[in-house]
């Protein structure tokens, strides 16, 4: 990705649409500029894909907002990857955001895991189980930029907490290989048909 060796990376991989709010990376980057002028020389912004679904409306709205909010120099935007070029970004970030409005699971935040990168994410749908707040990455309550901004900056800006969550991510990652993944749906049809008679039987008797 022809980044310079102290870059600070933050990245988002995804569709470009309001679903997936990739417009609050972007303010929390500007915030952190704001906070701290000298980062702007160092910080990267790498936004990973295509617009769809409702970002096909304003599907340069995006860009535009790099340019109001003065990052426009700082973000780079990449078409959407392939599996090898995902893992080039997540290896590369510092940090990827999944800051969602929502969820039904959050693959990306569990990819982004298991290539070592600590994730922060929107506490929303699925999200809390793919990331391990504390542990893996951090889970963030709402979508208020300087909120973001704090979260962010406290993993790509701190190396021992970044280089901690990286560890407790590939852990974390670990756990959700395909075959634990069959097991425990596996499971959870096997803990609904026991309901399931137990209260049948209630029933009959």
């Amino acid at each position: 990705l022809d980044l310079p060796s102290d870059a600070v990376v933050l990245a988002f991989a995804g569709r470009i649409q309001p679903l997936k709010a990739p417009d609050v990376l972007l303010h929390a980057a500007a915030e952190l500029v704001r906070r701290d002028p000298a980062l702007r020389d160092r910080l990267v912004v790498l936004v990973a894909g295509g617009p769809s679904g409702t970002g096909l409306e304003q599907p340069t709205s995006l860009k535009e907002l790099a340019v109001r909010l003065g990052i426009d120099d700082l973000v780079r935007f990449l078409p959407p990857q392939s599996t090898d070029g995902l893992v080039d970004v997540y290896r590369a970030a510092d940090v990827v955001a999944v800051p969602s409005y929502n969820e039904s699971f959050g693959l990306v935040a569990l990819e982004a895991q298991a290539c070592g990168t600590p994730v922060v994410a929107a506490e929303v749908g699925g999200l809390p189980v793919a990331v391990d707040h504390g542990v893996s990455g951090l889970l963030v309550g709402n979508h208020r930029a300087g909120d973001w901004a704090d979260a962010l900056g406290r993993v790509a800006l701190d190396a021992s907490t970044r280089n901690a969550l990286s560890r407790g991510a590939r852990a974390h990652a670990a756990d959700f290989s395909w075959e634990r993944t069959t097991e425990a749906l596996l499971e959870t049809y096997a803990e609904a048909t026991r309901a399931f008679r137990s209260s049948a039987l209630e029933v009959a008797v």
